[in-house]
């Protein structure tokens, strides 16, 4: 089924948009939104719109969304997509590397597809209504990136990519990351969607026994009574993790020297619960007859 219903629809027009717990600059961040993302506004206050993604709420500034109609919205989630696959990049005016910027765009932001095109340079237009240019080495097809088949190999290759990238409280982008920020954009970039938390995600998937890991597989730290998980990283194999903590960098466990509370296993086949597929997430397909 198509998304209705009582809330207005809004689109992200930034490459990150700041979520925020209340509606203040001094406020706690709590995630972050990619350029392109669907979300619903539930509330204002001054310049700041209360927003609600697929899996968080909290507050934006006024300028970082475009509110849609139930119709617009709906052409929307119909329309052809590229999505960022550089960790970052540059919409332009013109199709030149001198053209001036229009803003910045990263890994896992969204922009429509025109017929235009300029050797390496391809037209889009962006969530906020205005034409750019990117290259197109920096984008791909988003229905065909969504489709990928995820493999142990392109989710461990894809986080160690991003080792040094420095560690934020609320981070979900791949210019700043919070450990479970990493690990979702992982995964969203490999066709599937979890849990903005690491307290969310240790519900996900098939639970593992204690040193069954795999690479991919999810491990999690924190308190075991009560259970609490408050950090994740991904298993690499041969006791190796890759996490976001103060930044992304690979570990061994036994030089981390916390003790892992859990696993889940998140690859594999069949279902696995908590875990969606972005092929299926209204958020960013029409889902015509379902």
């Amino acid at each position: 089924m198509l998304l209705s219903g009582i809330l207005s629809w809004a689109v992200v027009t930034l490459s990150t948009g700041f979520m925020r717990q209340a509606p203040d600059y001094e406020s706690a961040l709590e995630n972050q939104l990619l350029m392109g993302a669907l979300v619903q506004t539930c509330g204002s206050e001054r310049y700041w719109v209360k927003v609600q993604a697929e899996d968080y709420t909290g507050w934006v500034t006024g300028m970082g969304i475009r509110e849609l109609t139930d119709e617009e919205k709906d052409s929307y989630l119909r329309a052809e997509k590229w999505i960022c696959t550089a960790v970052c990049t540059r919409v332009l005016e013109a199709p030149s590397a001198e053209a001036a910027p229009l803003c910045d765009l990263t890994m896992g932001g969204l922009v429509r597809k025109t017929e235009d095109s300029c050797g390496d340079w391809l037209k889009v237009l962006l969530p906020g209504d205005g034409f750019g240019w990117v290259r197109s080495c920096d984008v791909a097809d988003f229905r065909e990136v969504a489709s990928r088949a995820a493999s142990a190999s392109s989710v461990c290759s894809l986080a160690c990519s991003f080792r040094g990238t420095p560690y934020m409280w609320g981070g979900n982008s791949s210019k700043y990351f919070d450990c479970s920020g990493l690990v979702k954009l992982c995964f969203f970039m490999n066709g599937l969607i979890l849990p903005r938390n690491a307290g969310q995600q240790i519900k996900c998937g098939t639970p593992v026994a204690h040193g069954a890991w795999q690479p991919g597989d999810l491990l999690f730290f924190g308190s075991k009574k009560p259970l609490r998980a408050s950090h994740v990283a991904i298993y690499l194999g041969d006791g190796r993790i890759v996490h976001s903590s103060q930044l992304v960098r690979t570990d061994k466990l036994e030089e981390y020297g916390r003790e892992v509370i859990g696993a889940v296993r998140i690859l594999g086949d069949g279902d696995k619960p908590g875990v969606k597929s972005v092929l299926d997430s209204p958020y960013y397909f029409a889902q015509d007859g379902k």
